[in-house]
């Protein structure tokens, strides 16, 4: 009895000591990880649109366990996890002790502004499951030593300038889940021993330089669930085996690669596919039948890619699709009826393809459309109607449709964009098209429209952005209820039979107006001065028309856009709604055709660069205004076939970015400035048909416009590339002044020879003194040269 007792105090004082202990270790681990973070934050930079970091609580006068934001602790009393993303903090990683933290589980770092390499000691981490430094300005490349930390379950390093290639050693991290290697600029190729990471669901390596193929090994990665391979040079064919090995993937991207071959039949076996991605790659063949199994598919992309043959009728089985891309193949045949049974498509895009025939009626079945594009196909007949009255953009544009505007599209006011150009539509505009409130993007040009344009409508048309009416038939004045689009930023409606005056009010009416383009019509008079208050526009083409008179003083001085170069801005609408695309948004890239170093060119997305000027093809008169030289950003200038007179101002070699200068067919006169020569860009030039006259100014970019025809047919011309001019005939006044000097001076000499002479002369005959002095001279010098000459013999 006495021995239990004995036994039993024992184990009490054992327990007490054991207990003492643990209560003198803890402190301490908790002290050397305070220290440890509170060491780390004074090195860092916290910006003053954070003062309300999570880092301000941190402080030695409280527990890192119960004060401090964004750490938390276990049931140890032990730092498990430190959570600090997007709170300005600014430094680097340096002096981060992580020896000290043995029992951090989870590090989010993200949305900072933290620089300098990934430490390789961060691999003591030893109980690290989930590392986020996404999103920061780290660098010097992805550490082999983060393959130690094998209970790693997430490693998410998006999002920062690493560089480098993948580490192999990745493939240590048997536990990892999610690997989120997006635009972090690596390059190589991807290492066949991912293919091990048997535990992963998520894998992004998009937005990088990666090349190669896809290694086979990547079948092994079963529990595959989403795949972002996006925006990289990866080559070679789709593996079809990923599709049997992974039967849960449900995202597959590759898009923006260099992928080949053809779209494996083996992907109907992936039945929980939604997403399906692979459009900008270089794939062939048709579109396989096997794809209607993809019951669940909600978005397919094989748009810009290389795929024939007609789109499958499996599709219909597509019961769940919301989005549809086709676009710029050569697919061809019938858009297939069964397309009208994909109740939930909102985007559908057929873009740039080769189908034919009538497009179905069934399309009027799809209500929830957002989005459709038939455009560049082969398509005839009548547009059918339109189910949907949620459609934001209608486009149907270069093919052969027939018949009246459909007025379908008057009955969805929600319609934002609508292109029905290059068609073979025809008869009056109706009035209701001018009552759709949300227009913001509206293209009818090349068609037959015929008939005036209302002069009103009912609703205000105050979205409306830009509006191109080109080459039709359409007739009147100067629409009127343009009044209305106070937001109007592109106006194209030349190539038609449009008459009268440009009103007085379009300058104060349309004060963001930056193209307009009215070329090809029978207007008349003279440009309104108000057409100075357009301080945005940076295309101005009146051409062909029927204008007069001279050029309003001070219409140039108030174009400010003109006077800079233009790189910032851009014709891009977007139109955000709820269609499930790529980027979220629908994009449509703004057009405008110009006449560019003598032909004409259709710009698209490269608008911003496009400014210039086209008055040619009138009845201007009087001078070229000096201040056009002020308009530093024309890139070209077009004043041909008109009345002008007078000099071309010297100046005009201060339009540094002019690219292309045309003043044929005028009546200018005098010489060629020789500040054309310091046109650094200009490589189309022709001032021929006038009355220049002089030296054609030679040296830099003027030497490789060598075609004679650029000066044909003004006569008073010489001079590189024409002939070469005479000594009696120079380049330029000032040195035709230098030669009649030159010429004077000679006549002075030979004037001053013969007054010499007849002085001398008559020294001789009346000076009997210097008649004597000057024959002893003589007498003397002829001794000399017969004295000479008998030596010589």
């Amino acid at each position: 009895m006495e021995s239990r007792a004995t036994s039993t105090k024992a184990r009490l004082l054992l327990l007490l000591l054991l207990a003492c202990t643990c209560g003198a270790v803890s402190p301490s681990g908790e002290a050397a990880e305070a220290k440890a973070l509170l060491t780390w934050k004074s090195t860092l930079r916290i910006s003053d649109a954070n003062a309300s970091s999570p880092l301000s609580s941190w402080s030695p006068a409280s527990s890192p366990c119960g004060s401090w934001s964004g750490v938390a602790c276990n049931a140890a009393g032990r730092i498990a996890a430190l959570t600090v993303p997007g709170a300005g903090v600014a430094g680097t990683l340096d002096a981060l002790d992580f020896s000290a933290l043995p029992a951090l589980a989870s590090l989010n770092l993200s949305g900072n502004r933290l620089a300098g390499a990934i430490p390789a000691n961060v691999s003591l981490l030893a109980s690290l499951a989930s590392l986020d430094l996404s999103s920061n300005n780290l660098t010097g490349g992805i550490p082999a030593a983060l393959g130690t930390l094998r209970g790693l379950r997430a490693l998410v390093l998006r999002n920062n300038p690493l560089g480098g290639r993948i580490p192999g050693s990745l493939a240590k991290l048997a536990a990892l889940r999610r690997l989120d290697l997006q635009a972090v600029r690596l390059v190589g190729t991807i290492p066949p021993e991912l293919g091990r990471l048997r535990a992963l669901t998520f894998l992004d390596l998009s937005r990088n330089s990666l090349s190669g193929e896809l290694p086979p090994s990547f079948a092994g990665m079963a529990k595959m669930r989403e795949l972002y391979l996006s925006r990289n040079n990866l080559s070679g064919v789709i593996p079809p085996e990923l599709f049997t090995s992974w039967p849960e993937v449900t995202l597959f991207f590759l898009h923006y690669n260099s992928f080949t071959g053809s779209v494996p039949p083996e992907i109907g076996r992936a039945g929980k596919l939604r997403f399906l991605a692979l459009e900008a790659n270089n794939l062939t063949g048709v579109i396989p039948a096997e794809i209607g199994s993809l019951t669940g598919l909600e978005f397919l992309d094989l748009g810009r890619n290389s795929l024939s043959g007609p789109i499958p009728a499996s599709i219909r089985s597509l019961k769940l699709l919301v989005g549809m891309a086709l676009s710029f193949n050569g697919l061809t045949g019938l858009v297939p009826p069964e397309i009208g049974s994909m109740s939930l498509l909102q985007n559908l895009d057929l873009n740039g393809n080769q189908l034919e025939g009538e497009l179905p009626a069934t399309i009027s079945s799809l209500k929830d459309l957002y989005s459709l594009d038939f455009s560049n196909n082969k398509f005839t007949g009548t547009i059918p109607s339109i189910g949907s009255k949620k459609l934001l953009s209608a486009a149907f544009a270069n093919n052969s449709f027939s018949g009246s505007f459909p007025r379908t599209f008057c009955e969805i006011a929600s319609l934002a964009l609508l292109d029905l150009s290059s068609n073979q539509l025809w008869g009056e505009l109706p009035n209701c098209l001018w009552d759709l409130e949300d227009l913001l993007f509206l293209d009818l040009s090349s068609n037959g429209f015929s008939g005036k344009v209302p002069s009103s409508g009912s609703a205000n048309l105050s979205s409306l952005e830009s509006l191109h009416l080109a080459n039709n038939r359409l007739t009147g004045e100067f629409p009127t209820i343009l009044k209305k689009c106070k937001q109007l930023i592109v106006l194209d409606i030349g190539g038609n039979y449009f008459s009268s005056q440009i009103p007085s009010w379009i300058g104060s009416n349309l004060p963001f107006l930056r193209i307009l383009r009215l070329r090809s019509n029978s207007f008349s008079g003279s440009i309104p001065w108000q057409l100075s208050q357009l301080s945005h526009l940076q295309l101005l083409d009146l051409a062909a028309n029927r204008f007069s008179g001279p050029m309003p003083q001070g219409l140039l001085a108030n174009l400010t856009s003109m006077m800079k170069p233009q790189t910032e801005f851009n014709m891009t609408s977007l139109i955000h709604h709820q269609v499930l695309h790529l980027d979220g948004a629908m994009n449509f890239v703004d057009r405008i055709d110009v006449n560019w170093k003598m032909k004409s060119y259709t710009f698209q997305g490269t608008i911003a660069l496009m400014v210039g000027i086209d008055l040619s093809g009138n009845s201007f008169s009087g001078e070229i205004p000096t201040e056009l030289a002020n308009l530093w950003g024309l890139r070209f200038l077009n004043l041909s076939r008109n009345h002008l007179s007078g000099h071309i101002p010297e100046n005009i070699g201060d339009l540094k970015l002019l690219e292309s200068l045309d003043c044929s067919w005028n009546e200018l006169s005098g010489a060629i400035p020789s500040s054309i020569s310091k046109l650094p860009s200009l490589s189309s030039l022709s001032l021929s048909n006038n009355n220049l006259s002089g030296e054609i100014p030679t040296g830099n970019q003027l030497q490789t416009l060598d075609d004679p025809s650029i000066y044909n047919n003004n006569s008073g011309l010489c001079g590189y590339p024409l002939v070469a001019c005479s000594k009696g005939s120079s380049g330029t006044v000032e040195t035709l002044d230098v030669e009649l000097e030159t010429v004077y001076f000679y006549y002075s000499i030979i004037a001053g020879l013969v007054l010499g002479f007849w002085l001398w002369l008559g020294s001789l005959v009346f000076f009997k003194t210097w008649r004597t002095y000057v024959f002893c001279c003589v007498d003397r010098l002829q001794d000399k040269v017969m004295k000479r000459r008998r030596a010589f013999r």
